[in-house]
């Protein structure tokens, strides 16, 4: 009877030691009750001008990476003027009179993104960095070139178009 009534207290100490234990990491329940409405709005929201902008650079980085392809096609095929709307009358005249090389044939644009933005007069400007991937036969081989396009607007213009400014080659 000895060792039964030591298994009882040894089998009561591990129970009380457990339930303090469990009491310790799970706490209790003291008749508190959470308002879960009051959490939801402790969420911190990301202000809407700042989802908007997100949105119009996706929106923008999509369009120029489209503008990017165009512009690039018309000049391999030494048709420049077919993209005339999407270029300034400097950026026309000076992809006009250049040739492109004929052993580099565009594939697609790899990576881009809008690396700044900023208002010059009556103008909003966009530097887009892209990265591309093109085809050179002379070589029979893939080739990433890096470049930084300018596309600017009219800051009340209602053509939703930019026009390329500027394009700067990134060694």
């Amino acid at each position: 009877m000895n060792g039964e009534f030591l298994d009882i207290i040894i089998f009561g100490v591990v129970a009380v030691f457990l339930i303090m234990r469990l009491k310790k990491i799970l706490g209790s329940n003291q008749g508190k009750i959470i308002n879960i409405k009051t959490r939801k709005n402790n969420i911190i929201k990301p202000k809407k001008a700042t989802i908007k902008k997100i949105e119009q650079d996706d929106e923008f980085i999509n369009g120029a990476n489209q503008a990017f392809s165009m512009i690039v096609n018309a000049y391999q095929d030494n048709n420049i003027t077919k993209v005339k709307d999407l270029l300034t009358n400097e950026a026309l005249k000076i992809l006009s009179e250049n040739k492109a090389p004929d052993q580099i044939k565009f594939m697609n644009v790899k990576k881009s993104k809008v690396i700044s933005t900023t208002e010059q007069g009556n103008k909003i400007l966009k530097i887009v960095h892209f990265e591309t991937e093109h085809y050179d036969l002379k070589i029979n081989d893939q080739i990433v070139v890096s470049e930084e396009w300018g596309f600017e607007k009219e800051n009340k213009s209602k053509d939703p178009n930019w026009k390329l400014f500027s394009i700067k080659v990134i060694e």
